[in-house]
């Protein structure tokens, strides 16, 4: 049967085009251990924030623009952390603050409202956790699109001021 979606290919993918200087970054303005990385490899923009330690990325957070809700932009999440560095905290810190410089970026650029979603397989303890955590404590129980696996939604709408 098909796995949900793993976004750790990505974060290796990242950290080895980082370590060859092969990604124009972005240092965050509210965070400057984010950097970020914007890019459109399906004609949608994605927004890639890695979490730099020690000049090494070990966290990932992928915004993925996905269809609008009520004509409001939505971008699906998806974040991994090095295998070495997981459970200590590094994908809620490194999705609070990609939100937190989503939210200053987005409002110089006059988008006051957006939706954060997240899916997540239902048996993953480790990333409910960190949706429950940074995007809602409630989630609609789905089944993966692309899996066929159940999987809870978490979503968020972001409204500025």
């Amino acid at each position: 049967m098909t796995q949900i979606t793993d976004p750790t290919p990505g974060l290796l993918s990242f950290r080895n085009m980082f370590a060859v200087g092969g990604l124009e970054l972005q240092r965050g303005v509210i965070d400057p251990t984010v950097m970020l990385h914007v890019d459109a490899p399906t004609g949608r923009p994605r927004f890639a924030y890695g979490r730099i330690e020690n000049n090494d990325v070990t966290a990932l957070a992928v915004f993925a623009v996905v269809d609008p809700i009520d004509g409001i932009p939505c971008f699906q999440l998806g974040y991994a952390v090095l295998p070495e560095k997981r459970g200590q905290g590094r994908a809620r810190d490194l999705v609070n603050a990609a939100i937190a410089e989503m939210r200053n970026g987005f409002r110089r650029a006059g988008v006051m409202r957006f939706y954060i979603e997240a899916i997540a397989g239902e048996g993953n303890v480790a990333s409910n956790r960190v949706a429950a955590t940074t995007i809602s404590k409630t989630f609609e129980l789905i089944t993966d699109a692309f899996s066929g696996q159940p999987a809870n939604r978490y979503l968020r709408l972001i409204e500025l001021s």
